[in-house]
């Protein structure tokens, strides 16, 4: 009989292998296991890092040292050659901003404090290339998911403490894209819909924060460019009048004896009215930043006036995003239609311009993923990349 070979037993293989309880070769971020098969390889939040590696301390200060991504690690020199000259530049039109998000951000993901900020430029990396060659292997989509995973832990470590709030906000940007990207619709939002808007209020705690002069240079420029300027925007058609009588009267008026409920209302059409008439590629994000709780709180109620304001929203974006980026390209038509079928035939009057924007999509009720973005006021810039 042959004798059996020793081999070292080991604690910090993903937990998929784990839990089908076969050996994990560790490789990362995703094991030959979880390769071969196409499915997600999950670590926990103690296991190896999928994204860093770290020398032991060999200066006299005992500081670890970055070594930046291993050669050992094909997949991950991929990823940020393709987020380096690809998919960054999909993040902004402005030529400032793009440079900065291509050259200046990647540079901050290598401090070995901001992990998360490469676990989420990784994500974004990984998502694009998956999107942009429907018959790439399934690593791409299974390492984007990973390193998402990844990413959100580190964020949620981190937000409590001395993370550099502008490594953080620029993880929660391409974090808050991705999510907004798994969104398998608009409405209604539910539990499992929440993270992007979680997401979405840690970006607007995080702005409001106090930057210091060492926080400023190419960081502040990068703001500038996200900054949604008011210029004058390609959509000729005048701002939908429905819109603008949809409080005045209509069924179930006394919903707006509520103050708030008014004034979410009226703060949702008005800063509506403002992305309909400013520049798309950095104003229509604003929309989405300037909406209450209690807006969001409506449209999960399924309230008629919130459904109507956001089936405007979409068959807005069904024409601006026409020549826009990868991550915004989904069919916002079918998702007008389905929201628009979701009401009865008293709110018909406020529905006229929808109607006329849909070409026959009413009938099609399905939202259908194509793309990947986040809608905040950070720029929703054009990007001459696919």
């Amino acid at each position: 009989m042959a004798p059996i070979r020793p081999h070292n037993k080991t604690r910090s293989g993903c937990k998929t292998c784990k839990d089908r309880k076969v050996k994990c070769d560790e490789c990362l971020p995703i094991c030959q296991n979880c390769t071969r098969r196409g499915i997600e390889c999950v670590w926990s939040s103690t296991g190896p890092s999928a994204a860093l590696v770290l020398r032991e301390p060999s200066s006299s200060n005992g500081r670890s040292t970055w070594a930046g991504p291993s050669s050992s690690d094909p997949l991950i020199l991929e990823l940020m050659h393709h987020y380096s000259t690809s998919a960054s530049y999909s993040l902004s039109s402005d030529p400032e901003a793009s440079r900065i998000w291509s050259s200046v951000i990647p540079k901050m993901a290598f401090d070995p404090q901001n992990q998360y900020l490469l676990h989420a430029i990784l994500a974004f990396s990984a998502l694009h290339m998956h999107h942009t060659d429907s018959t790439s292997l399934p690593r791409y989509a299974a390492a984007a998911h990973t390193f998402y995973q990844q990413a959100k832990i580190g964020i949620h470590s981190e937000e409590e403490g001395t993370a550099d709030i502008n490594a953080a906000l620029m993880a929660l940007c391409l974090v808050g894209r991705y999510e907004f990207a798994s969104l398998a619709k608009l409405c209604p939002l539910s539990s499992s819909d929440s993270d992007w808007y979680i997401t979405h209020c840690a970006i607007r705690r995080n702005i409001a924060k106090n930057r210091t002069e060492s926080q400023d240079g190419d960081f502040r420029l990068l703001l500038r460019a996200m900054a949604p300027p008011y210029v004058p925007t390609n959509f000729n058609e005048d701002f939908p009048l429905s819109l603008s009588t949809l409080l005045s009267t209509g069924p179930d008026v006394e919903e707006l004896h509520d103050a708030s409920v008014r004034a979410a209302y009226q703060d949702s059409i008005h800063f509506l009215e403002i992305a309909w008439r400013a520049s798309f590629h950095k104003c229509i994000g604003v929309w989405w930043s300037m909406m209450s709780h209690t807006f969001f709180r409506l449209l999960e109620e399924q309230r008629p006036r919130a459904l109507i304001i956001l089936a405007h929203y979409c068959a807005m974006m069904k024409h601006v995003t026409r020549d826009g980026p990868w991550w915004v390209k989904k069919q916002w038509g079918k998702e007008a239609a389905r929201i628009v079928s979701m009401l009865d035939a008293r709110w018909a009057p406020w529905l006229g311009w929808l109607e006329s924007q849909l070409d026959g999509e009413r009938e099609i009720q399905v939202f259908e993923f194509t793309g990947s973005g986040f809608l905040t006021w950070i720029d929703a810039g054009d990007g001459g990349h696919s």
